[in-house]
């Protein structure tokens, strides 16, 4: 008799570990996407946008020339003085602007993104959230 009630009890906790374990696996995978900052734009949306879009790579020139978003332009903090004319060349003021650095906790796409709007007052400046991270997530 107590044998018969220990499977039972054994039975019972497997047959509640399952809906459990499924549970916990869809809950750990599964993550609300962070709500966007002032200024930022999601990597789904920005590639909605297509071809309206001109992308900054606000990186080092190391990782834009490994591997960047097609047809990015570099223009980074280091290189500035030297990139501005380059990203001149290739503005249109019909495309949206989006900068991109390394990941969410990558400052220096906000950084660029700020020095376009102030220093050469352009506007449909965005800032790519979560950055070339998020960009490789698709």
């Amino acid at each position: 008799m107590m044998r018969r009630g220990l499977r039972e009890v054994a039975l019972l906790a497997v047959i509640a570990a399952l809906p459990a374990s499924v549970s916990a696996v869809v809950q750990l995978k599964w993550r609300p996407p962070a709500p966007l900052a002032e200024g930022e734009v999601s990597a789904a949306t920005a590639r909605l946008w297509g071809e309206k879009v001109l992308w900054v790579d606000a990186r080092a020139r190391a990782k834009w020339e490994r591997k960047k978003i097609g047809g990015a332009v570099l223009l980074n903090a280091e290189e500035w003085d030297a990139s501005v004319p380059r990203f001149l060349d290739e503005w249109d003021p019909e495309k949206a602007i989006v900068v991109y650095g390394d990941g969410a906790q990558d400052d220096a796409a906000a950084g660029v993104a700020h020095r376009l709007k102030e220093e050469l007052k352009l506007d449909g400046v965005w800032v790519l959230q979560g950055g070339w991270d998020a960009w490789q997530q698709r």
